[in-house]
């Protein structure tokens, strides 16, 4: 069952009743804290990044509740029209109000996101502790689709993507052992990260609210 399917609830839910809004929290709280937990993409200063996850259960539950605070006021209900699914309606919530958060907090910003794309990210998961049978199994197929898009590459990209994103060198390090110049190794990097984000919109691993890439980077994609 799921808010737009079931009409008693909807209907319950747009009036504030209170079992209405105590079943709807008891359907989508878990998928919140999950999607807040392993974090997602977004751009800050012309950048492409993504939020590394909740630093702390503090910081989880805090968050969670605040995204229900803000999908249960009148404004916010009156807002959800009951045919889109709901589930990502509130992670565009909690996007938002994480987002704002860092902002105000330029520290945890900087603490807390990371260029994309991270390939290690999908496949180190030792930090993180115990997660579900469900989670693991997405994170397996993620790292097929990533393996598989890195395969793709063209040979030079494949080069830059092996040294800059996965054996971590920075800039000048892929020049001296690639012979690409800076101009050249920034070109392939935003390519890179151009054709991945819409490999991974593709594959329906990203929704439309991830953010776009440059235009920059789309005028290059379109003249390679």
């Amino acid at each position: 069952m799921t808010l737009e399917t079931d009409r008693t609830l909807l209907d319950g839910f747009r009036q504030g009743r209170r079992w209405a809004l105590e079943r709807v929290y008891a359907l989508y709280v878990d998928g919140v804290a999950r999607y807040i937990r392993n974090g997602f993409a977004f751009e800050s200063g012309g950048t492409s990044v993504r939020f590394a996850g909740a630093p702390s259960e503090f910081h989880l539950e805090d968050w969670v509740h605040d995204v229900f605070m803000r999908a249960f006021t009148d404004a916010a209900r009156s807002q959800y029209d009951g045919i889109r699914p709901y589930g990502p309606y509130l992670q565009r919530i909690a996007r938002n109000l994480v987002i704002d958060e860092l902002r105000r907090k330029e520290h945890q910003l900087r603490a807390h996101v990371e260029e994309l794309p991270e390939p290690q990210a999908t496949t180190d998961y030792a930090a993180e502790g115990p997660v579900s049978p469900e989670i693991q199994a997405e994170r397996r197929q993620l790292d097929e689709h990533v393996r598989a898009y890195a395969a793709g590459l063209p040979p030079r990209e494949r080069q830059v993507y092996q040294l800059r994103f996965v054996e971590g060198l920075d800039q000048k390090e892929v020049a001296a052992r690639s012979g690409l110049s800076a101009s050249k190794i920034k070109t392939s990097e935003r390519r890179i990260r151009t054709r991945f984000y819409k490999y991974l919109r593709e594959l329906g691993w990203l929704d439309e609210s991830a953010p776009a890439p440059d235009a920059e980077a789309r005028e290059e994609v379109g003249h390679a």
